[in-house]
């Protein structure tokens, strides 16, 4: 019975592998205020949207520019030590096989999660998470679900990783809060400083409301989905020139084809048949004039 209840755990997704504000995680403090008594005067905040210190990622090993089957590979490690347990418990037969078997699917689910951003369009683009990305330009994406329901998103550019989307259910009494404005609050408290807060803006690609900090190798974003908390982390020397990584621009499928649009223009004015204007002050000149002969 205790083998069926860990493994029904086991079945919800990965042990805690996330960032610092993940809500399975000691959540670590980048300006070192652990342990301090509530009673104690809290740290100054330091300048908006500046943390001192950088953030680290999860799980061990991760790093910017590994490539996909790398990080399945550091995900490997966390499902054995996940399994661990349940497989010593387990005697060899039936459910040591089964137990086997689940772990090498779940292993393989980043593996068979990646996407490339090619010529083809894909089911993303119905998504939120349209404008994290671009076609034709080297990128792709995978996916994987953690297990306390963090659903991660991983980004490449040539496969190395560059960026990580995390998407967080929003909740009452939750790690993060039970709405944007809190979460930022509570953000806020553990990068050490408030954020810049950014707009919507559609014409530039930005569908939602963001909280955006920097620390010293990342630009760290909070975003406005709802009930849903998305933290992007994304590489800042990547992200801080991503016009030189994005030099196929998008295409607008609804503008008119440049041989389309020349056909259908109108043509050019005839310039010997147009009329030579007039000197309005010739012509009044020459009323007086006129008025004056007998």
């Amino acid at each position: 019975m205790k083998v069926k209840l860990f493994a029904a755990l086991a079945a919800l997704g990965l042990s805690a592998s996330v960032l610092v504000v993940g809500p399975d995680t000691a959540l670590g403090d980048p300006k070192g205020n652990e342990g301090k008594g509530k009673d104690e005067k809290a740290a100054p905040m330091g300048p908006a949207g500046t943390i001192a210190k950088s953030i680290g990622l999860a799980p061990k090993g991760m790093k910017w520019g590994l490539s996909n089957e790398q990080i399945a590979k550091l995900y490997d490690v966390v499902l054995d030590d996940e399994f661990l347990p349940l497989l010593k418990k387990t005697e060899p037969g039936l459910k040591m096989t089964a137990l086997e078997e689940e772990l090498r699917d779940k292993k393989g689910v980043l593996r068979r999660s990646r996407i490339d951003f090619g010529n083809t369009p894909t089911g993303v683009d119905q998504s939120a998470l349209k404008g994290e990305y671009s076609y034709k330009n080297g990128e792709s994406m995978s996916r994987i679900t953690l297990r306390s329901g963090t659903v991660r998103h991983l980004f490449f550019f040539s496969d190395k990783l560059w960026k990580i989307y995390d998407e967080h259910k929003l909740a009452a009494g939750g790690t993060l809060g039970k709405d944007f404005q809190e979460a930022v609050k509570i953000l806020s408290k553990r990068f050490g400083s408030p954020p810049k807060l950014v707009p919507a803006d559609f014409a530039k690609g930005q569908s939602f409301d963001e909280a955006v900090w920097r620390d010293p190798d990342k630009v760290i974003r909070a975003v406005d989905r709802g009930n849903i908390l998305g933290m992007v982390y994304a590489d800042k020397s990547i992200a801080d020139n991503l016009g030189n990584h994005r030099k196929n621009k998008p295409v607008d499928d609804h503008a008119m084809d440049k041989d389309v649009a020349a056909a259908t223009a109108a043509p050019p004015e005839d310039p010997s048949k147009q009329k030579a204007p007039k000197d309005d002050k010739a012509a009044k000149d020459g009323k007086k004039d006129g008025k004056k002969k007998p």
